[in-house]
Protein backbone atom coordinates (compact mmCIF):
# COMPACT_ATOMS: atom_id res chain seq x y z
CA UNK A 1 0.00 0.00 0.00
CA UNK A 2 1.28 3.28 -0.95
CA UNK A 3 1.45 6.11 1.25
CA UNK A 4 -0.26 9.86 -0.12
CA UNK A 5 1.23 12.32 2.55
CA UNK A 6 0.31 15.04 -0.16
CA UNK A 7 -3.37 14.12 -0.07
CA UNK A 8 -3.20 13.95 4.30
CA UNK A 9 -1.48 16.65 4.68
CA UNK A 10 -3.62 19.17 2.30
CA UNK A 11 -6.50 17.73 4.19
CA UNK A 12 -5.13 18.31 8.05
CA UNK A 13 -4.02 21.90 6.80
CA UNK A 14 -7.33 22.51 5.55
CA UNK A 15 -9.32 21.36 8.77
CA UNK A 16 -6.25 23.37 10.73
CA UNK A 17 -7.05 26.66 8.64
CA UNK A 18 -11.04 26.18 9.47
CA UNK A 19 -10.68 25.33 13.02
CA UNK A 20 -8.55 28.43 13.43
CA UNK A 21 -11.15 30.71 11.55
CA UNK A 22 -14.22 29.43 13.40
CA UNK A 23 -15.80 31.85 15.98
CA UNK A 24 -16.05 29.86 19.40
CA UNK A 25 -19.70 31.86 20.70
CA UNK A 26 -20.48 31.05 24.48
CA UNK A 27 -23.66 28.95 25.31
CA UNK A 28 -26.49 31.37 26.05
CA UNK A 29 -28.15 29.12 28.62
CA UNK A 30 -24.93 28.68 30.17
CA UNK A 31 -24.12 31.01 33.65
CA UNK A 32 -20.83 31.34 34.60
CA UNK A 33 -19.58 33.04 38.38
CA UNK A 34 -16.02 33.77 39.91
CA UNK A 35 -15.43 30.93 42.29
CA UNK A 36 -12.34 32.57 43.12
CA UNK A 37 -9.78 34.63 42.19
CA UNK A 38 -8.64 32.67 39.39
CA UNK A 39 -11.30 30.33 39.36
CA UNK A 40 -14.68 30.59 37.69
CA UNK A 41 -17.22 27.76 37.70
CA UNK A 42 -19.57 27.46 34.60
CA UNK A 43 -22.50 26.12 35.09
CA UNK A 44 -24.42 24.37 31.96
CA UNK A 45 -28.27 23.25 32.05
CA UNK A 46 -28.84 19.39 30.85
CA UNK A 47 -32.26 18.34 29.21
CA UNK A 48 -33.87 15.58 30.77
CA UNK A 49 -33.21 12.12 29.32
CA UNK A 50 -36.17 10.97 27.46
CA UNK A 51 -36.05 7.15 29.01
CA UNK A 52 -36.16 8.95 32.61
CA UNK A 53 -40.21 8.70 32.80
CA UNK A 54 -42.07 8.00 36.29
CA UNK A 55 -41.85 6.25 38.61
CA UNK A 56 -38.11 6.02 37.22
CA UNK A 57 -37.77 9.54 38.00
CA UNK A 58 -39.24 9.26 41.74
CA UNK A 59 -36.00 7.17 42.28
CA UNK A 60 -33.38 8.53 39.80
CA UNK A 61 -32.90 12.09 40.16
CA UNK A 62 -31.09 12.81 37.26
CA UNK A 63 -28.69 16.69 37.80
CA UNK A 64 -30.61 19.20 35.52
CA UNK A 65 -26.97 21.20 35.35
CA UNK A 66 -23.32 20.52 35.17
CA UNK A 67 -20.63 22.92 36.36
CA UNK A 68 -17.41 23.40 34.61
CA UNK A 69 -14.52 24.51 36.61
CA UNK A 70 -12.00 26.85 34.77
CA UNK A 71 -8.55 27.76 36.23
CA UNK A 72 -6.92 30.44 35.33
CA UNK A 73 -6.20 30.27 31.46
CA UNK A 74 -9.67 28.11 31.08
CA UNK A 75 -11.07 31.60 32.54
CA UNK A 76 -8.79 33.69 30.55
CA UNK A 77 -9.92 31.92 27.20
CA UNK A 78 -13.38 31.62 28.65
CA UNK A 79 -13.48 35.51 28.26
CA UNK A 80 -12.08 35.99 24.66
CA UNK A 81 -14.73 33.28 23.27
CA UNK A 82 -17.55 36.49 22.72
CA UNK A 83 -18.70 35.49 19.49
CA UNK A 84 -16.64 38.48 17.89
CA UNK A 85 -12.65 36.32 17.64
CA UNK A 86 -12.19 33.60 15.96
CA UNK A 87 -9.95 30.94 17.26
CA UNK A 88 -6.57 31.89 16.01
CA UNK A 89 -7.25 35.55 17.70
CA UNK A 90 -7.71 33.75 20.62
CA UNK A 91 -4.38 31.70 20.39
CA UNK A 92 -3.06 34.94 20.01
CA UNK A 93 -3.99 36.66 22.69
CA UNK A 94 -3.20 33.72 24.92
CA UNK A 95 0.35 33.35 23.33
CA UNK A 96 1.15 37.38 24.17
CA UNK A 97 -0.24 37.21 27.88
CA UNK A 98 2.03 34.03 28.57
CA UNK A 99 4.79 34.18 26.31
CA UNK A 100 4.14 31.39 24.70
CA UNK A 101 4.81 30.92 20.93
CA UNK A 102 2.03 30.25 18.68
CA UNK A 103 2.12 26.98 18.67
CA UNK A 104 2.43 26.20 22.05
CA UNK A 105 -0.94 28.77 22.79
CA UNK A 106 -2.68 26.72 19.67
CA UNK A 107 -2.44 23.35 21.99
CA UNK A 108 -3.44 24.72 25.07
CA UNK A 109 -6.28 27.20 23.27
CA UNK A 110 -7.82 24.16 20.85
CA UNK A 111 -8.01 21.48 24.14
CA UNK A 112 -9.94 24.15 26.17
CA UNK A 113 -12.11 25.00 23.81
CA UNK A 114 -12.75 21.30 22.47
CA UNK A 115 -13.58 20.35 26.38
CA UNK A 116 -15.97 23.32 26.56
CA UNK A 117 -17.83 22.66 23.47
CA UNK A 118 -18.12 18.67 24.86
CA UNK A 119 -19.60 19.91 27.89
CA UNK A 120 -22.14 22.26 25.79
CA UNK A 121 -20.56 25.54 27.24
CA UNK A 122 -19.55 26.37 23.90
CA UNK A 123 -20.39 25.96 19.38
CA UNK A 124 -18.25 26.95 17.25
CA UNK A 125 -19.65 28.95 14.44
CA UNK A 126 -17.78 28.36 11.01
CA UNK A 127 -18.41 30.73 8.52
CA UNK A 128 -17.58 30.60 5.21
Amino acid sequence: MKNRPNAHAAYDQESWLTMLHAKPVRNEAAAARRHSEIELWITVPRRRPAFLVAPLSWIVRPRLSRTIALDMIGTEIWKHCDGQRNVEEVVDAVARTHRLSFHEARVAVTNYIRLLVERGALVMVISE
